[in-house]
C-alpha cells in the first residue's frame, strides 16, 4: 500500500509540474463544464512476470476532466487481456481486469499535436483458471496496485483527437501470508486511441 501512495503522489507531482507549464503557454478556457472527455484505447498487453506471456488483447475506457484542458482527473476501466502458462499437461489462465482512478494531463505543443500523460490508483480483479487433465480449480483474486501511462498524439477537430500510447499497470494476485504466495506482475500495453471532448 505504501509503494502504491508513493506512486500516486509522484504521478501528480509531475503532473502538476506539466500543467504549470503548459498553463503559461495556453489560451484559458473560460467555461469549465467544456473540458470534460471519454478516451478509448485498443492495443496489445505484454506480462513481464512469471507469465512471460506477449501479445494478449488489451482495452480501456477512460472517463475525465481537465482544468483549463490541460490537468485533471479520470476514472475508467481496463481489460489487460488473459495471460496463459502450459507445461502440455497442466495449463494456468487469468483474465484481468482493473479499475483505475488518477490524474491526467494534456499538453498541445505544436500545431494540432499534443502529448499526454497520467497515473494514479487501480484495484485489479483476477480470474485464474487452472486446468489439468479433466480436472479444473478457478479462483478469484482482488488487489490494490498503480497504472502511469504517456501518449502522443494528433488533434483532427477541436472535440476529436487520436493517439498512440503506452501504460504500465501493476497488478497482483493472490494474497500474501501463511500458506499463500502473492504473484506480481508489471503489464506493459501498447495502444491506439480515441478520445472525445465534450
Amino acid at each position: 500500500m505504501k509503494k502504491t501512495l508513493i506512486a500516486a503522489a509522484l504521478a501528480v507531482a509531475s503532473v502538476a509540474s506539466f500543467a504549470a507549464v503548459a498553463g503559461d503557454n495556453n489560451q484559458i478556457n473560460t467555461n469549465q463544464l467544456d473540458n470534460f472527455f471519454v478516451a478509448g484505447n485498443l492495443g496489445k498487453s505484454d506480462f513481464r512476470s512469471d507469465f512471460d506471456h506477449k501479445n494478449s488483447v488489451f482495452q480501456n475506457v477512460r472517463f475525465g476532466w481537465r482544468w483549463n484542458n490541460i490537468v485533471g482527473a479520470e476514472v475508467g476501466y481496463a481489460y489487460l487481456g488473459r495471460p496463459k502458462i502450459s507445461d502440455g499437461i497442466n495449463t494456468f489462465t487469468a483474465k484481468t481486469q482493473a479499475a483505475t482512478i488518477g490524474v491526467n494531463a494534456k499538453y498541445d505543443f505544436y500545431q494540432n499535436w499534443y502529448v499526454t500523460g497520467h497515473g494514479g490508483y487501480l484495484r485489479s480483479r483476477i480470474d485464474g483458471k487452472w486446468v489439468s487433465g479433466s480436472d479444473s480449480f478457478t479462483q478469484k483474486s482482488w488487489n490494490n496496485g498503480w497504472y502511469a501511462g504517456v501518449g502522443v498524439g494528433y488533434n483532427l477537430t477541436k472535440d476529436f483527437s487520436l493517439g498512440i500510447n503506452y501504460d504500465n499497470y501493476h497488478v497482483k494476485y493472490g494474497r500474501s501470508g501463511a500458506n499463500q504466495a502473492q504473484a506480481n506482475s508489471n503489464v506493459a500495453t501498447y495502444s491506439a486511441s480515441v478520445e472525445y471532448r465534450f
